[in-house]
């Protein structure tokens, strides 16, 4: 297995694993301010975005953030609604099927991203009905704050630690 496919398989774990029972505004709210106090204790400064149905229920901008994360929080938000997958885990099966976003998906680039951070919100026996989105770190880092904070949100290990490269 190369290291793509060893990634794919990670992330597909990871969303497995990291699904609510239920979700509602208010945990929206606490996954939230668990996303800006786990960004401040790595000491980075990104914006946070949380999403149910389409509605945005949650967002933060650390200082520094402006309209350019508004951006690509929304193409992320974009792509983990269509796709119902992490935007990470959607450029991963590009890469490995050597596909193009707007070629093979019919997605225009301009308003999906298949970069890391873009988590789907999964609710057990129901499915994604919502993400949870990162921008201003690199990419993998963006994805990687989510996943760890969805985590401890949910008392659960990843057992295989970081799914990003």
């Amino acid at each position: 297995m190369n290291a793509l496919e060893d990634q794919l398989e990670r992330l597909k774990r990871q969303e497995a694993l990291l699904q609510f029972p239920f979700f509602s505004n208010d945990d929206a709210w606490r996954l939230g301010t668990m996303l800006v106090e786990a960004a401040k204790e790595r000491k980075v400064t990104p914006a946070f975005e949380i999403t149910i149905n389409g509605y945005v229920v949650f967002r933060y901008g650390f200082s520094g953030t402006n309209l350019h994360n508004e951006r690509w929080l929304r193409r992320k938000r974009n792509t983990v609604q269509t796709t119902h997958m992490s935007s990470l885990r959607a450029g991963v099966e590009l890469q490995l099927k050597g596909e193009d976003i707007e070629r093979d998906w019919y997605l225009p680039a301009a308003e999906f991203a298949c970069l890391g951070g873009g988590f789907p919100l999964i609710l057990k026996g129901t499915g994604v009905v919502g993400c949870v989105c990162c921008s201003g770190l690199p990419h993998e880092t963006d994805h990687q704050i989510v996943a760890d904070t969805i985590a401890r949100f949910l008392n659960v290990s990843i057992p295989d630690g970081r799914c990003a490269l």
